[in-house]
């Protein structure tokens, strides 16, 4: 895939879309995307969603390359249900990735692993007296990858958690939790895996359904002895658009820095994140 090519697109789409769908939405409803414009960014939001990610990498260390991840996510909204009664976000994602293939410019383009997230919504009657709201469930990463640097090829599973907190009016401070331990192998010369991954999130409403968030970035601490950590952090900006009555359309870009690593010799230093999502405020099985 060519990298400077999506980016290209990606940023048409931002510059050009946003200024239509401006002037297609003009007479909706703001309050309903100002209400929005908190759900996306809320990790425990019974949203269904369906979102494009596109990830370039200008710079990353140990490489001249240029890597690039195309990410199709879908998040599911399911009503209360069973003999608990909760709420149910199952959310698959799935990538395309293009990798670097040494230590030059020379790149080849993935199928990455597929990962299952399903969170149960505690109810709110658990925390009442405060905006705080927890969800927990299983995490699973399937060996999908077409090449063995493309993924792990392991089987795994563990547990993931998430949560979001408001303090005051228009800030949100919220995380996502998922741990994935490998017990089986495509292959036997493929090695276990204990993986922890801390997604902190922080966002500020800014009016008009404007948004700044740090939620881009993703903490990897793989558990096994000499293996690699990584601490990046992110800064972006977002808006939400309505397009109907029951449809929406988020879009955000933001920025990620490597700050930390350890064990990490090819990984990213910088990278551009691209975000469109649609949103469908009804939908919920």
């Amino acid at each position: 895939m060519n990298g400077s090519l999506v980016l290209t697109l990606a940023v048409l789409v931002w510059s050009f879309g946003a200024e239509c769908l401006a002037q297609q939405t003009a007479t909706l409803s703001t309050p309903l995307a100002e209400s929005l414009s908190e759900e996306v960014n809320d990790p425990t939001a019974t949203l269904t969603q369906a979102q494009i990610q596109e990830f370039f990498t200008p710079s990353e260390f140990d490489t001249n390359a240029q890597p690039n991840t195309l990410q199709g996510r879908f998040v599911l909204a399911v009503l209360p249900h069973g003999p608990l009664n909760l709420a149910q976000i199952v959310r698959p994602t799935f990538s395309l990735v293009t990798i670097p293939q040494n230590k030059g410019a020379s790149t080849r383009t993935e199928f990455g692993d597929l990962q299952l997230l399903d969170l149960f919504v505690m109810p709110r009657s658990m925390t009442e007296g405060i905006d705080f709201r927890w969800a927990i469930g299983p995490y699973f990463v399937f060996p999908t990858a077409t090449s063995k640097s493309a993924g792990r090829g392991a089987w795994r599973a563990g547990p993931a958690a998430a949560f979001r907190y408001r303090p005051i009016a228009g800030l949100m401070i919220s995380g996502l939790i998922q741990q994935a331990t490998s017990f089986a192998y495509t292959s036997p010369d493929r090695t276990p895996v204990t993986s922890l991954t801390f997604q902190p999130m922080i966002s500020y409403q800014l009016g008009h359904a404007w948004y700044v968030r740090s939620s881009d970035a993703t903490w990897t601490f793989n558990l096994r002895h000499a293996t690699s950590t990584t601490i990046p952090l992110s800064a972006g900006l977002g808006k939400v658009w309505n397009l109907s009555k029951d449809e929406a359309i988020n879009a955000s870009v933001a920025g990620e820095w490597m700050v930390y690593r350890q064990f990490a010799p090819r990984t990213e230093q910088f990278t551009l994140k691209f975000q469109v999502t649609i949103l469908f405020r009804t939908v919920e099985l």
